[in-house]
Formats: structure tokens, sequence, C-alpha cells
């Protein structure tokens, strides 16, 4: 059996599941017939254009990562960094913990470009994953406000669900920053995780080599971080083309929205809505709870979601849902899986990203 057929193999079973989960969820709480006719009626030109803006957010965060790499003087064509990131989301889509999976892709992918040095390259991931923090935290705030400015009035459970998760991601952006600014804690937990791993692993693991490897790559690391902070100035691009991917990324599901026909009851309105949803499971998605992130779950929680705003739960939630996460999910999954065809799946199968790593340390 070829490397291709492992892969495919490994994926089955997840897509699987996460099929059969959203189904019964249909099933049981969903007027299937409704939606179905919702779906029909669809405007296929303004679905288009949510599948336009689907690829410009992507677009724009490789740009992101790009211009962040461009401080540390880490050479990377646009395409090769555009091909990375695709890679990243299909790696997203089947292994488990999706808010580091990817990242671990493109670092890898990355890391073996020519004169490429891994520490720069953690250290653009992480500023990356600061601007998504941040951005993702300065959303729900605004969304909150912006929804009580329209007086809005949101169910008791949607408020608790809002704020629960804002606070987790100014959290994460803490948790973040913490381990920027704190060197030489970072050191000694990456030394003491690596201590622990040799003692129950009783000697089968040589450390030592990989110990130096690693603390290396965290000097160079945290080399890079003050790179970004000498020169503030060159993170302005970066900046500016996260703040488009994640308005495009928005755009999806409002665009969604509009191929249905659904505005109600008005455009202002239902834009902090789809926004506060479309944040919140980001959001959840984002906490490394050791499962696949994709396995039927998002779908649920955005149609529960858009149900606890007052969109009618057994047609309108779930068929924007439907074509949403067609997008963002099987689109995407298909492009990423072209990106690892492109690329070569062996190495990539190799390198433990997709399960199998048969090296030792």
């Amino acid at each position: 059996m070829n490397e291709k057929q492992k892969v495919a193999l490994r994926t089955i079973p997840f897509l699987i599941i996460g099929i059969l989960v959203f189904i019964l969820y249909l099933v049981f709480f969903v007027n299937i017939p409704e939606m179905v006719q919702v779906i029909q009626k669809a405007d296929m030109l303004i679905y288009l254009l949510a599948a336009f803006a689907l690829i410009l957010s992507t677009f724009f965060f490789s740009l992101t990562w790009q211009y962040l790499l461009i401080p540390l003087s880490v050479k990377a064509s646009l395409r090769r960094v555009f091909l990375f990131v695709w890679v990243g989301v299909f790696a997203d889509l089947l292994v488990p913990a999706e808010s580091v999976s990817g990242e671990i892709a493109k670092a890898y992918l990355m890391s073996r470009e020519p004169d490429v040095n891994p520490g720069k390259v953690a250290a653009s991931l992480v500023g990356q994953r600061i601007f998504g923090t941040i951005t993702t935290t300065f959303t729900l705030l605004t969304c909150f406000l912006g929804l009580l400015i329209v007086d809005y009035s949101m169910s008791n459970l949607m408020l608790q669900i809002l704020v629960l998760m804002a606070a987790v991601s100014a959290f994460a952006f803490a948790f973040l920053v913490v381990i920027c600014i704190k060197e030489e804690w970072t050191e000694k937990f990456v030394i003491k995780i690596l201590h622990f791993v040799e003692r129950i692993s009783k000697g089968r693991f040589r450390l030592e080599h990989l110990q130096s490897n690693i603390l290396e790559a965290l000097r160079t690391f945290y080399e890079s971080l003050r790179t970004f902070g000498s020169k503030p100035a060159r993170l302005i691009p970066a900046i500016l083309f996260n703040i488009l991917s994640w308005l495009f990324n928005i755009a999806i599901v409002f665009l969604v929205f509009a191929s249905i026909g659904y505005l109600e009851p008005d455009i202002p309105t239902l834009l902090f809505k789809v926004t506060t949803v479309y944040t919140l499971v980001v959001a959840i998605k984002s906490i490394p709870i050791g499962v696949p992130a994709e396995v039927g779950l998002p779908d649920i929680l955005m149609t529960t979601l858009f149900g606890l705003f007052g969109i009618p739960l057994e047609s309108i939630s779930a068929a924007a849902t439907v074509l949403t996460r067609v997008l963002t999910v099987w689109v995407s999954f298909f492009i990423g899986f072209a990106a690892v065809q492109w690329l070569g799946v062996k190495s990539l199968v190799e390198s433990g990203i997709f399960g199998k790593k048969t090296d030792k340390v």
C-alpha cells in the first residue's frame, strides 16, 4: 500500500464519523425537507462569491505569514507560502488538535526550504497566532458591544457563551504573551518536558542531542521575536493583511446568508450575528482538546448558535451551516489535498504530520 492510500485510509473514518454525527443532528433537530428547499433556492452567483471570498481569505492569510517572515530575512515566494498554507488547512481538517496541527505542517514545510532557520519560522507562526488571538478577542468584544448598541436582546445562554469565550481568548492571548517575554521560563519548561519523556521512556529515547537542538532553536526563536520588537513598523503590512483575511472569512458566511435570501431583520443586525457566531466557532475550535475539530461538532455548534440568535433553526440556520461548511471544509479539503499532491505526499507523511514517524531520536 502506497503512502497516498495510507493517508486516505486514515482520513476516511474521521470524515464518515463527521457526516454521521451531523446527519443525526439534522434528523432529530432540523426539518430536513424545509432545509433542502432553502438550499435549492440559493442564488449560485452569490454563493460563488462566497467561494471567491474563501480563496481571498487564504490568500491574505498567506500574505500575513510572508510579511512576518520578511523582517526575519526568510525568503519565501508567495506561491510556496500559499501552497504551504493550504497544506496546513488540510492537516487541520484531518489531524487531532486542529489548533496546532496545521502550524506544525507549515513549520515543517518552510523549514525544509534552503537556508531557512526553524526558529525563525516558529517565531513567524507564533506572531501570526498572536494576531489571530487578538483578532478573535477584539471581535467578540466588538460584537457584544455592537449587539447592545442595536438593542438586540440576547438569551442568557448566548450571553454566557460569548462572555466565556471572550475570557478564554483573552487568556490564550495572555499565555502567548508570557511565552514571548519569559524566555527563561519557556526554556526551563521545555527541559522539564524532555526529562519527563526520558524518564517514562526508561532510556529508550536519547534526548541529549534533541535537547541541544531545541534550545538552539529557542534562542533563534527569541532573537526573532526581538527583531519584531525592534522593527514594529515592518509589521504593519502583516497586520493589515491579517485583518483583510479575517474580514473575508466573515464575508463567506454573510454571503451564504445572502445567497439563500435571508437578510432579516436587517443587515447590520444579521452582520453582527454572523460575525459573533463565526468568531465563537473559531475560538472554540482553537482549543486543543485532542480530537479532530472537523468531525461534525462545528456544524452542530454553528447551527445551534444561529438558532440561539433567533434565526429559524429548522431551516435557515441548518441550510446556512451546510452551505458554509461545504466551502470551509469540503472545498478547502480538496484544495488542500491538491496542494499535498503538488508538494509530494510521501515526505509529509514521513515527517509525522499525518501520523507516521519511524525515525527514533
